[in-house]
């Protein structure tokens, strides 16, 4: 995958509201697809996920989560984040740590985009664009 330069302050807000949500023991929600195309949400407690640099991310899943194999089958993973008044969007791809300590199940999550939500039901007249992505259609 290609390193891709993402506006220094969707990316850094992105980072601190994920670092703010640990310090205040503010649920982080990370949602990934299972097999039969339904979403699957997993809560990582404290100190599950953390953030190692500015585009990755590690977190310890118990094995039998299911969690597991969706990631195991490389399907992406979405982050939703509050860090108050913002709400973040946050994608990212797996790796797995084949070498990590104790049961749980390691991976390395590398942020391929993060935007901040839209909120309220306005309509959409333009296509968002994502920091590290181009265009994307709503």
């Amino acid at each position: 995958m290609a390193d891709v330069a993402a506006p220094p302050d969707v990316l850094s807000t992105s980072i601190d509201a994920i670092r703010s949500s640990q310090a205040r023991q503010r649920p982080i929600v990370m949602v990934t697809c299972a097999a039969d195309g339904l979403p699957w949400v997993c809560v990582p407690d404290c100190g599950e996920l953390r953030v190692i640099e500015d585009r990755y991310l590690r977190v310890a899943i118990w094995p039998d989560d299911p969690a597991v194999d969706d990631l195991e089958r490389g399907e992406p993973v979405l982050l939703i984040v509050t860090g108050p008044p913002d709400v973040h969007l946050i994608r990212a791809k797996a790796r797995r740590l084949t070498d990590a300590a104790m049961v749980w199940a390691h991976y390395d999550l590398t942020i391929t985009s993060a935007r901040t939500a839209d909120r309220g039901t306005t309509p959409y007249l333009d296509a968002r664009t994502e920091a590290l992505n181009s265009t994307v259609p709503r």
